[in-house]
């Protein structure tokens, strides 16, 4: 079961560098404010997910840490407007 969350983890990821590349390169996109958050959701949370799943890090560490980039992601789209 580790080993099908940590390869649906990697498909997350993977799906996000598609959709980074494609807004940069396709686009012409810059990298900006709405460019980090996306960063941060679909590569940090998959990667908090499968280290937590695998027991490399604990639940105590990423209870936080997933708080964090959620507070992150979620509380500067009200600023820009």
């Amino acid at each position: 079961m580790q080993l099908w969350i940590a390869i649906l983890a990697v498909l997350i990821m993977a799906g996000g560098l598609g959709g980074l590349y494609y807004l940069i390169i396709k686009q012409n996109a810059v990298i900006g404010v709405k460019s980090i958050q996306f960063i941060s959701i679909v590569f940090v949370l998959p990667l908090l997910i499968a280290l937590g799943v695998t027991n490399i890090i604990g639940r105590e560490t990423i209870g936080p840490l997933v708080g964090v980039i959620i507070g992150y992601a979620l509380s500067s789209p009200w600023k820009d407007q």
